[in-house]
């Protein structure tokens, strides 16, 4: 691998990490932060955005997997199911949820990649 490789792999993993730790710990906006931090590190937007995406989506169904392993959160997905309407089809909040760590990741990227551009010099670009 080159190093900048290995940066990437890098930055995403503590980004991971720092993601599910935050969720956890309750900081359910911990993807945003996390994909900001990304976006700001990686110069390339285009790695950096699906990146935060990645990082956003398994910061929050990494412990949503690990409360169903722990506790079975199958029936509280299904009354929050039939809530919404949709029947007892637990896997719509489930899937629901994961998109919205999943957004957090990737606007996070986003604001930190396009702030890095405007704080970044023209005539280094």
């Amino acid at each position: 691998m080159e190093p900048s490789a290995v940066k990437v792999v890098a930055t995403v993993i503590l980004a991971l990490i720092i993601s599910v730790a935050g969720v956890l710990a309750g900081a359910w906006w911990a993807p945003f932060v996390a994909g900001l931090a990304i976006g700001v590190v990686q110069p390339r937007a285009r790695l950096a955005i699906p990146a935060g995406a990645v990082v956003g989506l398994l910061g929050w169904a990494l412990p949503l997997a690990a409360v169903q392993i722990q506790y079975g959160a199958g029936s509280a997905a299904e009354s929050l199911a039939a809530i919404m309407g949709f029947g007892h089809l637990a896997a719509i909040p489930v899937v629901l949820t994961c998109v919205v760590g999943l957004l957090l990741g990737l606007t996070g990227a986003w604001l930190g990649s396009a702030a890095r551009t405007l704080l970044q010099p023209a005539i280094s670009r």
